[in-house]
């Protein structure tokens, strides 16, 4: 059963604590919750080692889910998880992130130094959505914006949607995903030299979007923080799911970087 932390702006994030050790904090990928990892196998896995906190980022799992935009600025995201440490009484503490977690502790790590090391699996750096994804990213908001503004003012007519668009509709989730897509188009830009600790950039070698992130940062990772770690042969779910091949390189340098009885 989840326990609650208010994060500064009134949201209540829902977070679990397994374990005793060195506290390990776990962000999930988008559409996906703490009990991700749970399910993957990964808590059953630290919880002998580490105190592993894994946390529903807003909008998520059972934490609150508000419809504004500026409630997904990435500012509140770090809000949340600091909110969630301060719950459990931990002062610093490791960061592991997927995807859209592995984008937002990103900017924790830049921000905190409450971070002792970051994992960071699948994601890339620059502005929170960038390239592709930004641009599908926009057309989706103006996509639905437009809808929505229908929908509300009594004139929508279903039958000229797609199938798909009907059914997303019927989910009732339609403002809470346009919401969450418009706060990351304002996230700002974070290079490897702004992260203040260590911190491993996984990508699995079939996780197109990550390796032209890696090629593209190659020559600013010199003199930075960041180190990386290509898998091969995984494809982006398969840099969560195949945790036989990526939990083992994850514990190696997360125990590596300064864990003593003086950092938490």
């Amino acid at each position: 059963m989840p326990v609650f932390a208010h994060s500064s702006d009134g949201v209540r994030i829902a977070y679990e604590r397994d374990g005793i050790g060195p506290p390990l904090i776990l962000l999930h990928g988008g559409q996906m919750s703490r009990q991700s990892w749970h399910d993957a196998g990964y808590v059953d896995r630290l919880n002998q080692e580490f105190e592993v906190v894994t946390i529903d980022l807003r909008g998520n799992g059972e934490s609150d889910k508000p419809v504004r935009p500026q409630d997904y600025h990435v500012d509140r995201h770090c809000d949340d998880i600091l909110a969630v440490a301060d719950a459990c009484g931990i002062g610093r503490f490791a960061l592991w992130g997927f995807s859209l977690g592995g984008n937002i502790g990103r900017y924790l790590a830049a921000q905190s130094s409450r971070v002792i090391s970051l994992i960071m699996i699948g994601a890339t750096f620059g502005l929170g959505a960038s390239g592709e994804f930004r641009r599908l990213t926009i057309e989706f908001c103006h996509h639905w914006t437009h809808i929505l503004k229908n929908q509300a003012a009594g004139v929508l007519d279903i039958g000229s949607l797609s199938q798909q668009d009907q059914e997303l509709l019927k989910t009732g989730n339609v403002p809470l995903i346009v919401s969450q897509a418009s706060g990351i188009l304002g996230w700002g830009d974070i290079q490897p030299k702004d992260v203040r600790c260590p911190t491993l950039w996984i990508a699995g070698s079939g996780n197109k979007p990550a390796m032209d992130g890696i090629e593209e940062y190659d020559a600013k990772l010199k003199g930075s923080k960041v180190r990386v770690q290509v898998i091969e042969g995984l494809n982006h779910s398969q840099e969560f799911s195949e945790v036989d091949k990526a939990l083992p390189i994850m514990l190696s340098f997360t125990k590596a970087e300064g864990w003593s009885l003086s950092d938490y």
